[in-house]
């Protein structure tokens, strides 16, 4: 048999190099329209769904190189017309079907996706050798056909196992999010059942006070009676002092654990100005509020010294701004903006964020002056007249 000339070499890697950029080019094209319509922001998801669906793109490639007995980058019309047409129904599928699932999965589901991201890119890149070598080899024996075979269904198994460990850690995200949904309302009915006791003793002393205030009035010592109803009625206020705002929600999830904090010996100052946020969902709210109070006070409650706590609620325009301050003496490490002490570590940090994203807002975390502050920022919350509340020490 002759050697192939120089010729023969030249015109075969000039073929090589032609369907690498047809190759490069399809799947660019077709992964840039994808990504395009997940219409995403995290760097992290958009590259876990682009190698997932590079890979079923070069899946399909050597599908169609070995029904048509075909090489990529060649064929006619035909061939390419199958190429494209089989990558055009699944994003029509994508649209019709599984787009708004995918969406919410891909906007709301907060988990640690570089694993994830590190196995569908391997995947990727172990299906790449594949096509490369089905280039190389130039031929489609039953062997090399049943290995195209077994590892297409090993992409395919591996991403749906991708995709339901995904939604599995969604699962125990939203389940830890009910138990401090439950935890708070449990908080509430303790509130109210102390709130009951307290009208109890009220009423039980309340005709006390009037023997003393009758007694004044029989000495018509009347600015004695003025004095003592200033006292009473301060003593009163102090001990009822709930009402942070008209916004039910937001007043009960703040008297929830202001009162809690003021418990634990912890100073609290909160200025909440807000009115009604019907933009914005009261689940949302509860999960936000609690959440940043529920670490709050637990940061504080580990302090020794000085215990403080500043909460700052209002609305400016469309956006809804929350701050909360609570003394920290430790040092608090960062990761990507976010604490990662151990004691800290998964306490709704994830849930926060991923309410803020809802809302195309944003969650900053920073220490400073001894102090650790969290500030939340939502837009859309409505165009709502602000101003109700106040200023609460305590």
């Amino acid at each position: 048999m002759d050697a192939p000339s120089g010729a023969d070499t030249g015109s075969k890697y000039i073929c090589d190099m032609d369907f690498f950029y047809a190759y490069c080019a399809t799947a660019l094209i077709f992964g840039v329209a994808f990504v395009f319509m997940m219409s995403a922001s995290a760097p992290m998801k958009s590259l876990f769904l682009l190698s997932a669906y590079y890979s079923y793109w070069t899946f399909v490639y050597l599908l169609i190189s070995v029904v048509t007995n075909s090489f990529a980058g060649a064929g006619g019309p035909i061939i390419w017309g199958l190429r494209a047409g089989l990558n055009l129904s699944v994003l029509f599928l994508y649209c019709k079907l599984f787009r708004k699932k995918i969406q919410r999965m891909y906007k709301e589901i907060q988990i640690n996706y570089r694993v994830v991201v590190t196995v569908s890119v391997f995947t990727f890149i172990v299906m790449t050798v594949v096509f490369v070598h089905n280039q190389l080899a130039g031929r489609h024996d039953l062997l090399y056909i049943a290995l195209i075979l077994s590892t297409g269904s090993m992409m395919v198994i591996i991403h749906m196992l991708l995709f339901y460990f995904i939604i599995q850690s969604d699962y125990a995200n939203q389940l830890e999010q009910m138990q401090l949904h439950e935890k708070y309302l449990r908080a509430q009915i303790d509130s109210y059942a102390q709130m009951e006791q307290s009208i109890k003793q009220t009423r039980h002393d309340i005709r006390h006070h009037n023997m003393v205030v009758a007694e004044y009035a029989r000495e018509k010592d009347y600015q004695r009676i003025l004095a003592y109803l200033q006292e009473y009625e301060i003593q009163e206020k102090e001990k009822y002092q709930s009402a942070f705002c008209r916004n039910p929600v937001v007043n009960n999830v703040l008297c929830t654990y202001v009162n809690r904090a003021k418990w634990d010996g912890i100073e609290v100052r909160a200025d909440i100005r807000l009115g009604e946020t019907a933009e914005i969902s009261d689940y949302d709210l509860v999960s936000i509020l609690a959440n940043i109070l529920e670490n709050a006070v637990n940061a504080c409650e580990r302090e020794t010294g000085e215990k403080q706590m500043e909460l700052s609620l209002h609305q400016k325009g469309s956006k809804l701004i929350f701050i909360c301050r609570n003394t920290c003496t430790a040092k608090v490490r960062f990761k990507d903006g976010v604490p990662v002490n151990q004691e800290r570590m998964g306490v709704g940090i994830n849930s926060v964020r991923c309410c803020a994203e809802k809302y195309d807002g944003s969650v900053n975390f920073s220490v400073a002056n001894g102090m650790f502050i969290c500030q939340v920022i939502l837009n859309h919350a409505g165009s709502v007249k602000s101003g109700e509340g106040g200023s609460i020490s305590c």
